[in-house]
């Protein structure tokens, strides 16, 4: 799971303290727009969800890696490696691009966007 909780961990250090849902979508656009596409994506009851995703933060949190509160998380704040590898780069880029385009968007035009890329017409 090295490239998953390379996403996921370098977005939330990225974010800061951010609610899992809100989480989730940002890391749905760096996984598709990135070209990683290493999680499966599914909405179940309007809710954007991925086995991979739940099963990385569930680890995190039991080891202390990351904190939840209610239904936010909090990033590490040590010095955690998650192994990126020669990745790296490539997941920092990806984040930087997908937070500085659609990080100011509320959550129902990330749901639009979300929306457009699930239907292929993004």
């Amino acid at each position: 799971m090295g490239l998953i909780e390379c996403i996921i961990v370098n977005a939330l250090r990225r974010l800061g303290r951010v609610s899992m849902d809100r989480l989730a979508k940002i890391v749905f656009l760096i996984d598709r727009l990135g070209g990683f596409e290493v999680f499966n994506w599914d909405r179940i009851d309007l809710v954007l969800t991925s086995p991979e995703f739940i099963s990385v933060i569930e680890r995190l949190t039991k080891t202390g890696v990351i904190k939840t509160v209610g239904d936010f998380v909090i990033p590490p704040d040590n010095n955690y490696d998650p192994g990126c590898g020669w990745l790296e780069n490539s997941v920092k880029s990806a984040i930087e691009y997908v937070i500085n385009k659609y990080g100011g968007l509320s959550d129902g035009e990330l749901d639009d966007v979300i929306d457009s890329i699930m239907e292929g017409v993004y």
